[in-house]
């Protein structure tokens, strides 16, 4: 055999099966889905968020302007997106207490939000005094990156190896 048939089966063993099972594994979930970015400026990943429901994943992606989509967590499709002239924390954001509504943080030192009617997909601006929560102090918060669902069946983290992609792990089931 020849030098350069062993240095390319040997590259080809060390990048092909060592990188992989890495960036798929968590200990005690099973990789379930790959989502991938939708066609954005600049596709990164920033944060994660869960409605209360667990019907939507929420993602935001670039930053001017700030690209918000909802993924259905039944198949992980794209159900909606948004875009948000300006940045936003979405660590302030929440979804209405029927899953109606979606609100979206204004800005950082904004006492508004924007109120997304996710039937209808119309977006609004809004006082913090006619929303659910009514007007709570704002808290800077760390970006999620990673998010469990209610009952910890499900393990959702933006890859970070490729930010732009998000993987989906569901718990596995134990055989005692």
């Amino acid at each position: 055999m020849s030098r350069i048939a062993i240095i390319w089966l040997l590259l080809v063993l060390f990048f092909g099966f060592g990188n992989v099972h890495g960036q798929y594994s968590k200990v005690g979930y099973k990789f379930e889905n790959k989502i991938k970015a939708p066609r954005v400026r600049r596709p990164i990943a920033h944060e994660l968020m869960l409605d209360p429901q667990e019907r939507y994943l929420i993602v935001t992606y670039s930053s001017h302007p700030t690209v918000v989509v909802l993924y259905e967590t039944e198949n992980w499709t794209s159900k909606a997106t948004y875009q948000i002239p300006r940045w936003f924390d979405l660590s302030n954001s929440f979804m209405g207490p029927e899953g109606k509504f979606l609100y979206l943080d204004f800005e950082r030192y904004s006492s508004k939000y924007r109120r997304i009617n996710l039937e209808t997909n119309h977006i609004d601006t809004i006082e913090c005094y006619e929303t659910p929560r009514g007007c709570v102090p704002k808290e800077g918060g760390v970006a999620q990156k990673e998010v469990y669902s209610n009952n910890k069946n499900y393990y959702i983290v933006i890859n970070k190896r490729n930010r732009r992609d998000i993987l989906v792990f569901r718990k596995e089931e134990s055989q005692y």
